[in-house]
């Protein structure tokens, strides 16, 4: 058997570190018991640390009924329904208050398709409580999980709590092994405890390659002093994307303003060759982008003295998360049209305003013909195009003019004939008006 299960805690006080955490958990617990509906948590940690035991410890603290699911269990809908089906309604059969516990919420792949959103229905409308754990809670797999929860954060004990276990273990066991030997497995253990148990029980010093959270990551970025020490932050076990990201939203923060010119100038540089890695497939250049956006940002800072600053999370994407229902609307109706169009949904997007308009005209053919719902409806209806107002002002209707009183018409007096021929000529030509000289050459409209 191994010593790491057989010297499990069986309540949380037993629990090596984390004092404010474990009292945080049975608070919450507690709360739950006594009727009042509480968030779920969100319990986070490096491997090894003791989320799951924590939750085992609470289990046979509180005398508890467990339901305990992983993330493989949320890999497709038919499983998601068959394990859900009656955990949402019934109660405990053994009268126990009912905890679901679902270990390694971030192990979820790319195959577990509806396992979030799964995840995500049970945590909105589950009666009971639900305990989550993962190893990162900024992972982009489950960051949207992390509005529906408390988090949790636990933090690795240090190598004398370690090492004080250890020697209780050892003693228990009668096995006889020296300080330094105890010493040593406890400082490579760094923060490990069943990694420690574990060595302890082979006789072993084990020399493990840790996973580092982003929050390390970019603190050893940022206090980097030589070159090697800042590209070794490119090899840890964060997506380069994410990475850079992370590098992006923090520049600002930590650098003084005359730094930051030139940390953004060589962060766009990588940039750029991330671009030619995606048109030119030439992977080759992933090594002078990940030399630009961790060394060559690190050395833009003329002020090598380290400071403590808090990191904040990428502003680009809490909007793509805020985005996310819009975008998708949008995809699923440039998807229908382009059925009909028979072209791609990115070039069917230029016949939106041509379709809000015929919409507007003949609303039901489109939704019995296109499939379009009521969300796809309101988003087509922002393109219709917009009809100019006549800014015409409507009259006042005129007064009827009074009638001027009627005068006596007087008899028109004749005038004086002519008394010869030459007198008439001259009075002719004096009546006579000028006429305007005929254009002559081509009209205006023959130049155009």
């Amino acid at each position: 058997m191994l010593l790491a299960q057989k010297y499990a805690p069986e309540k949380l006080e037993e629990v090596l570190g984390n004092l404010t955490a474990k009292k945080q958990l049975k608070r919450w617990m507690l709360t739950w018991m006594r009727g009042t509906r509480q968030r779920p948590l969100l319990i986070t940690g490096p491997p090894g640390i003791g989320k799951t035991v924590m939750v085992y410890a609470l289990r046979n603290e509180l005398d508890l009924d467990l339901l305990e699911m992983s993330a493989s269990d949320f890999r497709d809908k038919a499983r998601i329904e068959r394990i859900l089906g009656g955990t949402m309604s019934a109660n405990s059969l053994t009268g126990k208050t009912k905890l679901i516990f679902i270990d390694d919420v971030d192990a979820m792949g790319r195959e577990d398709r509806g396992g979030v959103s799964a995840i995500t229905k049970l945590l909105k409308d589950s009666p009971f409580p639900v305990v989550l754990t993962a190893g990162d809670s900024w992972n982009r797999k489950i960051i949207s999980l992390r509005s529906y929860c408390t988090v949790v954060p636990l933090k690795r004990p240090i190598a004398p709590s370690i090492a004080k276990l250890l020697t209780h273990i050892s003693a228990k066991e009668s096995m006889h092994v020296s300080e330094e030997t105890i010493h040593l497995i406890s400082e490579n253990a760094h923060g490990d405890i069943r990694a420690a148990i574990n060595d302890l029980q082979c006789d072993a010093i084990g020399e493990r390659d840790r996973e580092k959270d982003i929050f390390t990551l970019l603190k050893n970025l940022f206090r980097a002093q030589t070159y090697e020490d800042a590209r070794k932050v490119s090899f840890g076990s964060v997506d380069h994307g994410m990475l850079k990201l992370w590098i992006n939203e923090n520049i600002p923060i930590v650098f003084p303003p005359g730094d930051v010119p030139l940390a953004y100038e060589r962060i766009s540089r990588a940039d750029i060759f991330d671009g030619r890695i995606i048109r030119r497939q030439a992977w080759g250049f992933l090594r002078y982008s990940n030399d630009l956006m961790t060394a060559g940002v690190s050395l833009s800072r003329s002020d090598m003295r380290p400071k403590f600053v808090r990191f904040q999370f990428p502003s680009f994407l809490k909007q793509m998360k805020a985005t996310s229902s819009s975008r998708a609307t949008m995809k699923s109706l440039l998807t229908k049209i382009g059925r009909k169009m028979h072209t791609s949904p990115r070039h069917s997007e230029s016949y939106l305003p041509v379709f809000a308009g015929l919409y507007a005209e003949n609303p039901e053919y489109f939704e019995s013909n296109y499939g379009i719902d009521e969300k796809e409806a309101e988003l087509l209806k922002k393109f219709a195009p917009k009809v100019r107002k006549s800014k015409s002002k409507k009259k006042p209707p005129k007064e009827p003019k009074k009638e001027a009183p009627k005068k006596e018409e007087k008899p028109l007096e004749k005038e004086p004939e002519p008394e010869n021929e030459q007198e008439e000529e001259s009075k002719n030509k004096t009546l006579q008006k000028p006429t305007k000289a005929e254009h002559v050459g081509p009209k205006l409209h023959e130049f155009f």
